[in-house]
């Protein structure tokens, strides 16, 4: 019965989202990142290929993601630090653009920048779990991928965004 019991457990445990520090999951560092196509939360247009000239962080996130509410307002602290770096959050899942504004101003703060996309982006950019959150260059190469909300994961984002060409 214990060992049915540990079986369930650890089942339970690998069905959910990943939360936390691994690195290495998503586009591949050193190679250009898959699109994103999308449209803002007042309804413009948004194509990552078109975006180009600033470096990025790119968070994928979820309306019901428990760690992505907690990261977005961090999130929103380095957008005020790092000015020449452009914050992109992207919801990961259909939902109607109402649910997501409700969810922004729920929190104490989150990026500017939301884009809503169609679906389909876990499969397009290989990521393990929500949040998962990316840096790019000023081309869109991809330099860093980090899963979840951690200290740790919030320290290395800070310290990629240290290294960035002015």
């Amino acid at each position: 019965m214990l060992l049915k019991s540990l079986w369930v457990a650890a089942l339970f445990t690998l069905s959910l989202p990943t939360v936390h520090a691994v690195d290495g999951n998503g586009p591949d560092v050193g190679q250009p990142s898959p699109n994103i196509i999308g449209r803002t939360l007042d309804d413009q247009s948004y194509r990552l290929k078109s975006d180009k000239g600033n470096p990025k962080v790119i968070n994928f996130f979820w309306v019901g993601c428990k760690p992505c509410r907690q990261e977005m307002p961090e999130l929103a602290k380095l957008e005020k630090q790092y000015k020449r770096v452009k914050f992109i959050s992207v919801h990961t899942l259909v939902e109607q653009p109402e649910n997501i504004i409700k969810f922004i101003k729920s929190l104490s703060g989150a990026p500017s920048n939301i884009v809503q996309t169609s679906g389909g982006i876990q499969e397009t950019f290989q990521y393990r779990g929500l949040p998962h959150t990316m840096v790019l260059d000023s081309d869109n190469i991809v330099l860093m991928n980090l899963s979840g909300y951690t200290p740790d994961n919030m320290q290395r984002l800070t310290r990629a965004l240290q290294k960035l060409p002015n």
